[in-house]
Formats: C-alpha cells, structure tokens, sequence
C-alpha cells in the first residue's frame, strides 16, 4: 500500500512537469512568432548611376538625380526623384542648351513573390513630374536648299532669336516598370523603364522645349516621351512596426 502512494505521487510530479514544459514551449514559440511579426520601417535612398557615368564621359551632359522609396506596407512603395541637369545638344539646324531642376513623386507597387530569404522586386507605379528650367539658343542654320545665299550654311551665332529664355516650366505624368535586385545586405540595384505623357508646358518665345529635364526629348507633333535609369541604392531600417 505504501509503495502504491509512492508510485502515485511520482506519476503526478511528472505530469505537473510535462504541463509545466508543455506551457514553457507554447510561450517561447508565441515569443519566436512576436518577433517574426516585428517590421521595420524601411527607406531606400540612392542615386542614378547612368546620368553620373554620363556626367564624366559626355562634355555636352552634366546633371545626377537622387532617388528613394519608402515601404509603407508589403508591396507598397511611396517614390520621390529629385534631379538637376545641364545639356546641350545638336538637333538639325538648332544648338542649344537646357538647364533645369526636377522632381516626380508617385507609388509603386511589388507584384514580384520573393523565394525563402529573397528581397527583390518587380513594381509597377506612376509619377508626377515637374519640372523648371531655362532654355538658350546657342545658334542655328538657316535652310537654304537653292544654295542662293552665300556661307547659308554657316551658324548664326547673335542676333535675331539667340539668348536664353529663362524661367520655363513642365507638369507630366509618367508609368514605371522598375526591377530592383538586392546583391550585398541592405544594397540594392534596380532599372526603371518609363512611358512619359506631357501635360502641360511654358512655352519659351520663338523656340520650343525640345528637352526638358527628367521628361527628356519632346518633339512639336507628340506628347509622349521614355525614359529609364539605372539605380544603386540603400536600405535603411527604421523604427520597428508591428505587422
């Protein structure tokens, strides 16, 4: 009789101590699963490596633009580009020059399922652009097909037309398709493709906005216009947010 009481109060120590790990087991998975939820709130800030590696080649282009996304959810993204240029360029009979600041501002949306421990992404999203800037004309040639005049084809330097006509302006609206690749921890490498729709621009007098900065080349009969970058960027983890 003894022995059984003994054999009793072994079994009920063991079974409080299989609750009592059972218990401890159920807190540490919950804990683990708290901190799987634990975000952060994450701010991509970087720069177009294209405009700068052009910067250096080119004596005709000078300009960077800087760009960043912020992660306000899973697959959303709120994008901002900011950019200033200096070019100049030859187009038929016309020489002239662009100078100028820009900004776009829209949102992004990853529609790309990343594989276990992948951090890349396909988005798709819209800009508005905008964009102030001045427009000179260094020189141009008038068309003389009959060969009439003489030295016709000789640029006109001064005069009637040439100077810079300041203070212009652009409004667009633009749709990205942007690849980003992460290759090192927190450092991403991305490419934009985007279509470009003119909304409205200022017209400078007895010229036009061939160029415009951040719209890129505009003709008189089309609105649309394309561009791309090519992007090196870094993440930056801010204050934790709970899923």
């Amino acid at each position: 009789m003894k022995l059984t009481h003994t054999w009793v109060f072994y079994i009920s120590l063991l079974s409080i101590y299989n609750s009592v790990g059972q218990e401890n087991e159920n807190i540490i998975i919950n804990d683990s699963l708290n901190l799987k939820k634990e975000k952060s709130i994450n701010l991509r800030v970087g720069f177009d490596m294209y405009r700068i590696i052009l910067s250096r080649v080119s004596d005709d282009f000078d300009g960077f633009e800087i760009v960043g996304d912020l992660k306000v959810s899973e697959d959303f993204f709120i994008a901002l580009e900011l950019g200033n240029l200096n070019t100049t360029k030859q187009v038929e009979q016309v020489n002239f020059t662009t100078k100028g600041n820009y900004f776009k501002v829209g949102f992004d949306y990853n529609m790309f399922e990343n594989l276990e421990g992948m951090n890349n992404h396909i988005t798709l999203g819209t800009r508005i652009g905008s964009s102030r800037h001045d427009q000179t004309l260094n020189s141009y040639t008038i068309l003389d097909r009959t060969r009439y005049w003489s030295n016709s084809d000789l640029p006109i330097t001064n005069g009637f037309a040439t100077g810079k006509r300041p203070d212009l302006n652009a409004l667009w609206f633009e749709i990205v398709l942007n690849f980003k690749v992460q290759i090192l921890k927190n450092i991403y490498t991305g490419i934009s493709l985007r279509l470009n729709r003119l909304m409205s621009d200022k017209i400078p007098s007895n010229f036009d906005n061939i160029y415009i900065p951040g719209f890129n080349k505009k003709t008189q009969d089309n609105v649309f216009g394309a561009g791309f970058n090519y992007t090196l960027t870094y993440n930056f983890s801010l204050l934790p947010k709970k899923k």
